[in-house]
Protein backbone atom coordinates (compact mmCIF):
# COMPACT_ATOMS: atom_id res chain seq x y z
CA UNK A 1 0.00 0.00 0.00
CA UNK A 2 1.43 3.35 -1.07
CA UNK A 3 1.51 6.42 1.15
CA UNK A 4 -0.80 8.22 -1.29
CA UNK A 5 -3.42 5.45 -1.02
CA UNK A 6 -3.18 5.45 2.77
CA UNK A 7 -3.63 9.23 2.86
CA UNK A 8 -6.65 8.89 0.58
CA UNK A 9 -8.17 6.19 2.81
CA UNK A 10 -7.68 8.29 5.95
CA UNK A 11 -9.21 11.40 4.33
CA UNK A 12 -12.17 9.39 3.00
CA UNK A 13 -12.70 7.76 6.40
CA UNK A 14 -12.68 11.16 8.12
CA UNK A 15 -15.10 12.62 5.56
CA UNK A 16 -17.43 9.63 5.92
CA UNK A 17 -17.42 9.90 9.71
CA UNK A 18 -18.31 13.60 9.47
CA UNK A 19 -21.16 12.81 7.08
CA UNK A 20 -22.49 10.07 9.33
CA UNK A 21 -21.51 11.58 12.67
CA UNK A 22 -24.42 10.03 14.57
CA UNK A 23 -23.71 6.53 13.25
CA UNK A 24 -20.02 6.92 14.03
CA UNK A 25 -20.87 8.09 17.55
CA UNK A 26 -23.18 5.11 18.11
CA UNK A 27 -20.48 2.69 16.92
CA UNK A 28 -17.76 4.26 19.10
CA UNK A 29 -20.09 4.38 22.11
CA UNK A 30 -21.11 0.75 21.63
CA UNK A 31 -17.51 -0.43 21.41
CA UNK A 32 -16.58 1.72 24.42
CA UNK A 33 -19.45 0.49 26.62
CA UNK A 34 -18.76 -3.13 25.68
CA UNK A 35 -15.06 -2.77 26.51
CA UNK A 36 -15.79 -1.02 29.82
CA UNK A 37 -18.01 -3.91 30.86
CA UNK A 38 -15.46 -6.47 29.67
CA UNK A 39 -12.66 -4.68 31.51
CA UNK A 40 -14.74 -4.35 34.69
CA UNK A 41 -15.29 -8.09 34.90
CA UNK A 42 -11.64 -8.82 34.10
CA UNK A 43 -10.50 -6.33 36.76
CA UNK A 44 -12.83 -7.90 39.32
CA UNK A 45 -11.42 -11.33 38.53
CA UNK A 46 -7.83 -10.08 38.77
CA UNK A 47 -8.52 -8.46 42.16
CA UNK A 48 -10.17 -11.61 43.50
CA UNK A 49 -7.20 -13.72 42.45
CA UNK A 50 -4.82 -11.18 43.97
CA UNK A 51 -6.83 -11.19 47.22
CA UNK A 52 -6.74 -15.00 47.27
CA UNK A 53 -2.95 -15.02 46.83
CA UNK A 54 -2.62 -12.44 49.61
CA UNK A 55 -4.73 -14.56 51.96
CA UNK A 56 -2.69 -17.64 51.12
CA UNK A 57 0.53 -15.75 51.79
CA UNK A 58 -0.68 -14.34 55.12
CA UNK A 59 -2.28 -17.58 56.31
CA UNK A 60 -0.37 -19.85 58.63
CA UNK A 61 0.30 -23.43 57.69
CA UNK A 62 0.14 -25.46 60.90
CA UNK A 63 2.01 -28.76 60.98
CA UNK A 64 1.14 -31.11 63.88
CA UNK A 65 3.94 -33.45 64.93
CA UNK A 66 3.41 -37.09 65.79
CA UNK A 67 3.39 -38.05 69.50
CA UNK A 68 6.66 -39.13 71.01
CA UNK A 69 8.94 -36.48 69.54
CA UNK A 70 10.72 -34.12 71.93
CA UNK A 71 10.88 -30.35 71.64
CA UNK A 72 14.48 -30.62 70.51
CA UNK A 73 13.33 -32.79 67.59
CA UNK A 74 10.77 -30.14 66.64
CA UNK A 75 13.41 -27.41 66.75
CA UNK A 76 15.76 -29.51 64.60
CA UNK A 77 12.98 -30.02 62.05
CA UNK A 78 12.21 -26.29 62.17
CA UNK A 79 15.81 -25.39 61.38
CA UNK A 80 15.86 -27.84 58.48
CA UNK A 81 12.57 -26.56 57.03
CA UNK A 82 13.69 -22.92 57.30
CA UNK A 83 16.10 -23.56 54.44
CA UNK A 84 13.17 -24.23 52.07
CA UNK A 85 12.63 -21.45 49.55
CA UNK A 86 8.86 -21.36 50.16
CA UNK A 87 9.08 -20.58 53.90
CA UNK A 88 9.29 -17.10 55.37
CA UNK A 89 9.28 -17.96 59.08
CA UNK A 90 8.62 -20.91 61.43
CA UNK A 91 7.48 -20.84 65.05
CA UNK A 92 7.67 -23.93 67.29
CA UNK A 93 4.65 -24.15 69.63
CA UNK A 94 4.94 -26.53 72.57
CA UNK A 95 1.90 -28.35 73.98
CA UNK A 96 2.05 -26.10 77.06
CA UNK A 97 2.00 -22.95 74.93
CA UNK A 98 -0.88 -24.33 72.84
CA UNK A 99 -2.89 -25.07 75.99
CA UNK A 100 -2.36 -21.55 77.36
CA UNK A 101 -3.51 -20.06 74.04
CA UNK A 102 -6.53 -22.35 73.94
CA UNK A 103 -7.56 -21.43 77.49
CA UNK A 104 -6.70 -17.74 77.38
CA UNK A 105 -9.28 -16.27 79.79
CA UNK A 106 -8.42 -16.06 83.54
CA UNK A 107 -11.12 -18.58 84.50
CA UNK A 108 -9.90 -21.04 81.88
CA UNK A 109 -6.34 -20.58 83.13
CA UNK A 110 -7.43 -21.69 86.63
CA UNK A 111 -9.11 -24.77 85.20
CA UNK A 112 -6.00 -25.42 83.13
CA UNK A 113 -3.78 -25.37 86.20
CA UNK A 114 -6.09 -27.77 87.98
CA UNK A 115 -6.97 -30.20 85.20
CA UNK A 116 -4.03 -30.46 82.77
CA UNK A 117 -0.48 -31.24 83.69
CA UNK A 118 2.52 -31.34 81.42
CA UNK A 119 2.35 -35.14 81.26
CA UNK A 120 -1.40 -35.34 80.55
CA UNK A 121 -1.51 -32.54 77.97
CA UNK A 122 -3.13 -34.08 74.84
CA UNK A 123 -2.14 -31.24 72.51
CA UNK A 124 0.69 -32.03 70.05
CA UNK A 125 3.80 -30.02 69.36
CA UNK A 126 3.13 -27.85 66.31
CA UNK A 127 5.02 -25.80 63.75
CA UNK A 128 3.41 -22.54 62.59
CA UNK A 129 4.78 -21.81 59.15
CA UNK A 130 4.44 -18.52 57.28
CA UNK A 131 4.98 -18.81 53.52
CA UNK A 132 6.54 -16.19 51.27
CA UNK A 133 3.80 -16.24 48.61
CA UNK A 134 0.49 -17.91 47.99
CA UNK A 135 1.97 -19.44 44.85
CA UNK A 136 4.28 -21.52 47.05
CA UNK A 137 1.48 -23.19 49.03
CA UNK A 138 1.01 -26.31 46.90
CA UNK A 139 4.71 -27.11 46.60
CA UNK A 140 5.24 -26.57 50.35
CA UNK A 141 2.36 -28.90 51.24
CA UNK A 142 3.88 -31.65 49.13
CA UNK A 143 7.22 -31.29 50.92
CA UNK A 144 5.63 -31.22 54.38
CA UNK A 145 3.59 -34.35 53.67
CA UNK A 146 6.81 -36.25 52.96
CA UNK A 147 8.23 -35.45 56.42
CA UNK A 148 8.01 -38.52 58.71
CA UNK A 149 7.69 -36.45 61.90
CA UNK A 150 4.59 -34.57 60.70
CA UNK A 151 1.25 -36.19 61.50
CA UNK A 152 -1.24 -33.68 60.07
CA UNK A 153 -1.31 -30.32 58.27
CA UNK A 154 -3.89 -27.54 58.56
CA UNK A 155 -4.07 -24.45 56.36
CA UNK A 156 -7.76 -23.54 55.95
CA UNK A 157 -8.24 -25.82 52.97
CA UNK A 158 -12.02 -25.38 52.72
CA UNK A 159 -11.76 -21.58 52.66
CA UNK A 160 -9.11 -21.60 49.94
CA UNK A 161 -11.11 -24.05 47.84
CA UNK A 162 -14.15 -21.78 48.09
CA UNK A 163 -12.15 -18.77 46.98
CA UNK A 164 -10.58 -20.78 44.16
CA UNK A 165 -14.03 -21.90 43.02
CA UNK A 166 -15.26 -18.30 43.10
CA UNK A 167 -12.26 -17.20 41.05
CA UNK A 168 -12.87 -19.88 38.41
CA UNK A 169 -16.58 -19.04 38.27
CA UNK A 170 -15.84 -15.34 37.82
CA UNK A 171 -13.36 -16.12 35.01
CA UNK A 172 -16.05 -18.23 33.30
CA UNK A 173 -18.66 -15.48 33.69
CA UNK A 174 -16.15 -12.92 32.38
CA UNK A 175 -15.43 -15.10 29.34
CA UNK A 176 -19.14 -15.49 28.53
CA UNK A 177 -19.76 -11.76 28.93
CA UNK A 178 -16.72 -10.87 26.81
CA UNK A 179 -17.97 -13.15 24.01
CA UNK A 180 -21.56 -11.83 24.20
CA UNK A 181 -20.54 -8.17 24.30
CA UNK A 182 -18.00 -8.73 21.54
CA UNK A 183 -20.64 -10.29 19.28
CA UNK A 184 -23.10 -7.48 20.07
CA UNK A 185 -20.49 -4.83 19.24
CA UNK A 186 -19.53 -6.70 16.08
CA UNK A 187 -23.17 -6.79 15.00
CA UNK A 188 -23.60 -3.05 15.51
CA UNK A 189 -20.38 -2.19 13.66
CA UNK A 190 -21.43 -4.54 10.85
CA UNK A 191 -24.82 -2.87 10.44
CA UNK A 192 -23.35 0.63 10.67
CA UNK A 193 -20.92 -0.07 7.83
CA UNK A 194 -23.65 -1.74 5.78
CA UNK A 195 -25.80 1.36 6.17
CA UNK A 196 -22.88 3.56 5.12
CA UNK A 197 -22.30 1.35 2.08
CA UNK A 198 -25.94 1.74 1.11
CA UNK A 199 -25.74 5.53 1.46
CA UNK A 200 -22.60 5.66 -0.73
CA UNK A 201 -23.54 2.95 -3.21
CA UNK A 202 -23.54 5.30 -6.23
CA UNK A 203 -20.06 6.58 -5.36
CA UNK A 204 -18.84 2.99 -4.96
CA UNK A 205 -20.30 1.95 -8.35
CA UNK A 206 -18.57 4.88 -10.06
CA UNK A 207 -15.26 3.89 -8.45
CA UNK A 208 -15.75 0.34 -9.70
CA UNK A 209 -16.56 1.58 -13.22
CA UNK A 210 -13.32 3.55 -13.43
CA UNK A 211 -11.31 0.48 -12.44
CA UNK A 212 -11.00 0.59 -8.64
CA UNK A 213 -10.35 -2.82 -7.11
CA UNK A 214 -12.48 -4.26 -4.34
CA UNK A 215 -9.71 -3.73 -1.78
CA UNK A 216 -9.28 -0.10 -2.86
CA UNK A 217 -13.00 0.44 -2.26
CA UNK A 218 -12.78 -1.36 1.09
CA UNK A 219 -9.80 0.73 2.25
CA UNK A 220 -11.65 3.81 3.64
CA UNK A 221 -14.17 1.61 5.47
CA UNK A 222 -11.42 -0.48 7.07
CA UNK A 223 -9.61 2.67 8.18
CA UNK A 224 -12.91 3.98 9.55
CA UNK A 225 -13.43 0.76 11.52
CA UNK A 226 -9.86 1.00 12.83
CA UNK A 227 -10.37 4.61 13.97
CA UNK A 228 -13.72 3.84 15.61
CA UNK A 229 -12.29 0.82 17.41
CA UNK A 230 -9.22 2.79 18.53
CA UNK A 231 -11.24 5.76 19.83
CA UNK A 232 -13.78 3.49 21.53
CA UNK A 233 -11.08 1.45 23.29
CA UNK A 234 -9.13 4.53 24.43
CA UNK A 235 -12.29 6.08 25.90
CA UNK A 236 -13.14 2.75 27.55
CA UNK A 237 -9.68 2.51 29.16
CA UNK A 238 -9.91 6.07 30.52
CA UNK A 239 -13.42 5.55 31.93
CA UNK A 240 -12.60 2.11 33.32
CA UNK A 241 -9.49 3.15 35.24
CA UNK A 242 -11.07 6.37 36.49
CA UNK A 243 -14.00 4.35 37.84
CA UNK A 244 -11.57 1.74 39.23
CA UNK A 245 -9.62 4.33 41.22
CA UNK A 246 -12.86 5.83 42.51
CA UNK A 247 -14.18 2.43 43.61
CA UNK A 248 -10.88 1.57 45.30
CA UNK A 249 -11.02 4.79 47.32
CA UNK A 250 -14.59 4.02 48.42
CA UNK A 251 -13.72 0.40 49.30
CA UNK A 252 -10.78 1.54 51.44
CA UNK A 253 -13.16 3.85 53.34
CA UNK A 254 -15.71 1.08 53.88
CA UNK A 255 -13.23 -1.77 54.44
CA UNK A 256 -10.02 -0.41 56.02
CA UNK A 257 -8.11 -3.70 55.68
CA UNK A 258 -8.90 -3.99 51.96
CA UNK A 259 -5.86 -3.66 49.69
CA UNK A 260 -5.70 -3.97 45.90
CA UNK A 261 -2.60 -5.82 44.76
CA UNK A 262 -3.15 -5.52 41.02
CA UNK A 263 0.15 -4.07 39.83
CA UNK A 264 0.92 -1.58 37.09
CA UNK A 265 2.17 -4.32 34.77
CA UNK A 266 -1.17 -6.15 35.04
CA UNK A 267 -3.11 -2.94 34.38
CA UNK A 268 -0.88 -2.19 31.40
CA UNK A 269 -1.48 -5.65 29.95
CA UNK A 270 -5.23 -5.24 30.46
CA UNK A 271 -5.13 -1.86 28.70
CA UNK A 272 -3.23 -3.38 25.77
CA UNK A 273 -5.78 -6.21 25.54
CA UNK A 274 -8.73 -3.79 25.55
CA UNK A 275 -7.01 -1.63 22.94
CA UNK A 276 -6.46 -4.61 20.66
CA UNK A 277 -10.00 -5.87 21.23
CA UNK A 278 -11.46 -2.50 20.23
CA UNK A 279 -9.38 -2.34 17.05
CA UNK A 280 -10.22 -5.94 16.16
CA UNK A 281 -13.93 -5.28 16.70
CA UNK A 282 -13.86 -2.20 14.46
CA UNK A 283 -11.91 -3.84 11.63
CA UNK A 284 -13.75 -7.18 11.88
CA UNK A 285 -17.14 -5.49 11.64
CA UNK A 286 -16.02 -3.59 8.56
CA UNK A 287 -14.56 -6.71 6.92
CA UNK A 288 -17.74 -8.71 7.49
CA UNK A 289 -19.94 -6.02 5.99
CA UNK A 290 -17.59 -5.58 3.00
CA UNK A 291 -17.23 -9.26 2.11
CA UNK A 292 -19.77 -8.99 -0.77
CA UNK A 293 -18.83 -5.54 -2.03
CA UNK A 294 -18.51 -6.92 -5.58
CA UNK A 295 -22.31 -6.91 -5.76
CA UNK A 296 -22.24 -3.13 -6.04
CA UNK A 297 -20.57 -3.38 -9.44
CA UNK A 298 -23.68 -5.09 -10.77
CA UNK A 299 -25.78 -1.97 -10.15
CA UNK A 300 -25.79 1.17 -12.28
CA UNK A 301 -25.96 4.54 -10.59
CA UNK A 302 -28.65 6.99 -11.60
CA UNK A 303 -27.59 9.32 -14.41
CA UNK A 304 -24.76 7.04 -15.68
Amino acid sequence: MSLANLSFFVNEAGTNMKRSAMMAFITIATIGIALVMMGAFLLATMNLESFLEQMQAEALVTAYLKPGFAITDAKTLSLRLTSLSEIEDIEVVTPDQAARELFSSPDDQKLLQIGISEESNPLPTTLRIRIKSGNHLESLLEKLKSEPMIDNISYGEDLFQQFHGMSQLLWLISLVIVIMLGLASLFIVYNTVRLTLFMRREEIVIMKLVGATNWFVRGPFLVEGFIQGLVGSVLAIIILFAAYQFMLAKLVELIPFFTANVGFDQLFKLSAKLLMMGIVLGISGSLLSLRDISKFSKSTPEGV
